[in-house]
């Protein structure tokens, strides 16, 4: 239901070999996603990050999730150290055609968003019914037979 090909991957690979092993951290979303019954269940890491500066949006088939995380030091701080990842964090998954992309809910708890998307009715499994017997309009006359 997800399709698997991100072209941003490969760029993010070509980045880590150019710069030697260094990926700049404020690009890295953990992201794990899920079928749960007739529902696609995507989650996204963003820890200290207001829900007011998330965007979840859907194009065609892409979902785009971005955020921001800033901190700007108080006047006469003095910082000793400045390891997380600030500034713009995005991700973006690209659907398979059997999600109900007009139905996407979204919700936030504890840094974490949680994505979910429904299964066309269309795209779901249904029994399909076996009927005994001869088939209507399978007999065969002899004259037609020879």
């Amino acid at each position: 239901m997800f399709v698997r090909f991100d072209p941003f991957r490969d760029f993010d690979r070509l980045t880590q070999q150019v710069w030697g092993g260094v990926r700049p951290a404020a690009s890295v979303v953990p992201v794990d996603a899920y079928r749960q019954g007739d529902h696609f269940v995507v989650r996204f890491d963003l820890p200290g990050i207001s829900p007011e500066s998330v965007d979840v949006t859907v194009e065609k088939n892409v979902l785009k999730v971005s955020a921001t995380r800033s901190w700007e030091p108080e006047e006469g701080t003095q910082v000793l150290l400045a390891q997380r990842p600030q500034g713009t964090f995005s991700r973006q998954l690209y659907l398979g055609r059997a999600l109900d992309t007009d139905r996407i809910e979204a919700s936030w708890d504890n840094g974490v968003l949680t994505v979910t998307i429904p299964v066309l009715e269309s795209a779901k499994p249904r029994r399909v019914e076996i009927s005994t017997g001869s088939a209507s309009g399978a007999e065969i006359s002899e004259s037609q037979a020879a």
